[in-house]
């Protein structure tokens, strides 16, 4: 089992103008994450978009991933919203080298009870030749109750939650967690977790493998001054459609055209300027790839 530990970028779907995957521009901007150290992405999450994606998109995507070869480990998201086609693209999965697979609980109905989740997730996890992360997000999502997981053989969580305590009570359950946010980093850092999945990475990586080393190596000082930083930075992002802004700021930095978002979502104002939010993140310039 591949070691799962360090930076993941939840990497943005690049999309051409006539709203199809630029899938040229996807390796590119991958490959130049890959560059910059960062340890793995997590392909069609919520910042790839990926509801917004059809499952024969994904999986020409991970094709064209593998073929090139990108030299990093890939996550792809599972987000069908209802089994049998969640079951459909972990079998689809299972023939690519993907280091594990990350999976959106239902989404539309509310209350769901532990026993019902866990009778959701469990011929999945059978399913699946690869390890197995659960994607707790309850603003958009059925929350996962720490128990669930727990009571699962899977390897833990992406916590993209609002509680800190989440991620220890997960921990405390034999179970390994993914730091999903960018709310407060040092301290959920510092609780144990294996690493982080990041947005912000796909356009300042260098900061989050930045983040991550100063955890390691528990320098406080460092830390929480980044962390405060990269908390104000994700505030300027999410005063815009965050996908769009991320693609923008992303481009400003390789130079690779990432397109716009698909709908619903809203596409960046016209006067969008990437250099207040670069300048802000410690980047010196837009061009400083």
């Amino acid at each position: 089992m591949a070691d799962i530990r360090g930076v993941y970028v939840a990497n943005v779907t690049p999309f051409l103008p006539n709203g199809e995957v630029n899938m040229e521009a996807y390796i590119g901007h991958v490959q130049w994450l890959a560059e910059k150290g960062i340890h793995g992405i997590v392909a069609f999450g919520s910042n790839g978009e990926g509801p917004l994606l059809g499952l024969k998109e994904k999986l020409r995507i991970l094709e064209a991933l593998f073929a090139r070869d990108v030299g990093i480990q890939v996550i792809p998201t599972v987000a069908q919203g209802n089994l049998p086609e969640s079951l459909e693209m972990v079998h689809a999965v299972n023939d690519f080298p993907a280091t594990a697979i990350m999976v959106l609980p239902p989404y539309y109905f509310r209350p769901v009870s532990a026993d019902g989740l866990r009778r959701f997730f469990e011929p999945i996890v059978e399913a699946s030749r690869h390890p197995v992360i659960l994607y707790h997000i309850p603003s958009r999502a059925v929350p996962i109750p720490a128990e669930v997981v727990a009571r699962l053989p899977v390897w833990g969580v992406k916590d993209s939650g609002g509680d800190a305590h989440y991620a220890q009570q997960v921990l405390a359950g034999g179970r390994q967690v993914l730091i999903g946010t960018e709310q407060d980093l040092w301290t959920r850092l510092r609780l144990g977790a294996a690493g982080m999945i990041s947005a912000l990475a796909n356009f300042i990586p260098e900061r989050i493998l930045e983040m991550y080393r100063y955890a390691v190596e528990e320098d406080e000082a460092r830390g929480r001054a980044l962390a405060t930083r990269l908390q104000q930075v994700r505030s300027m992002v999410k005063a815009y459609t965050p996908m769009a802004a991320l693609k923008r700021l992303a481009e400003a930095r390789h130079g690779i055209p990432l397109g716009t978002v698909r709908p619903p979502l809203a596409p960046l104002p016209a006067d969008f300027d990437p250099r207040p939010i670069l300048e802000a993140a410690g980047v010196l310039s837009p061009t400083a790839g």
